[in-house]
């Protein structure tokens, strides 16, 4: 009897193992490793495709840049793209993976393994401060554009640059469940706009929030809404949806 029931115990101990073998190896980065330990690729992956932030494009197709003969051609030259793209890259600001990955990223590039011991004390203490911050009545989500064609950058700096909470309002929304948020805060630095809006209320981890926007026309990219889903059930740490 009790070799029997040592041998059912090792049977079930193993079939345990077996079980957590392959959610170990399924499960993310984020999940099983601090953000310390990230390689700069998983950190590249969080800020520009993870539950917390995605990078959309938008293209079009370039007509007639090879019309006209050299040299009175003056169109677009150096710059000529077929296929001039738009890309925006979405973040979760106010998520701590994404704050995470913001620290690490500067770790990375500052070669933090090199420092000295002060100088890791300082980055450590700026950086403690930096992630102990809350977001409790608001949700921040940055926007960086870019694109291939120099013109548009400069279209598109313009454009966002004169941009604010009262022209943005009818456009801009986080959709979270039955609530449409608007904006309560905008700003804009360089390349990158951010959007500040109120936390919802109440969200469940089988909803999607959604960041909704209205992209100008630049060129042959036309103008045209973009309404960007996060999936609330892969965005929860430690039970609950971060962002």
């Amino acid at each position: 009897m009790l070799m029997a029931r040592r041998f059912y115990q090792h049977i079930v101990l193993v079939l345990l193992v077996c079980l957590a073998v392959p959610l170990l190896l399924g499960a993310e980065f984020w999940a099983n490793k601090a953000y310390q330990q990230w390689s700069e690729k998983e950190t590249v992956r969080m800020l520009e495709e993870s539950p917390w932030a995605t990078t959309l494009s938008l293209g079009g197709v370039q007509a007639g840049i090879t019309n006209g003969d050299a040299p009175t051609n003056h169109g677009y030259r150096g710059e000529m793209e077929t296929n001039p793209t738009i890309s925006y890259n979405l973040q979760f600001r106010s998520a701590g993976p994404i704050r995470e990955a913001q620290v690490r990223s500067s770790q990375l590039s500052s070669h933090y393994d090199a420092m000295s011991a002060e100088q890791k004390a300082a980055f450590d203490a700026n950086s403690s401060k930096f992630l102990a911050a809350k977001f409790p009545d608001r949700v921040v989500v940055s926007v960086t554009f870019k694109t291939n064609v120099l013109d548009y950058e400069s279209s598109l700096r313009t454009y966002w640059e004169r941009q604010n909470r009262a022209t943005l309002n009818p456009t801009v929304f986080l959709d979270a469940g039955k609530e449409r948020l608007s904006l309560t805060d905008y700003s804009f630095k360089v390349d990158t706009f951010v959007f500040t809006f109120p936390r919802p209320k109440q969200v469940s981890p089988d909803q999607k929030i959604a960041v909704e926007f209205i992209h100008p026309r630049i060129d042959v990219i036309g103008q045209q809404r973009i309404l960007q889903e996060f999936s609330l059930k892969k965005m929860l740490v430690n039970g609950e949806p971060a962002f």
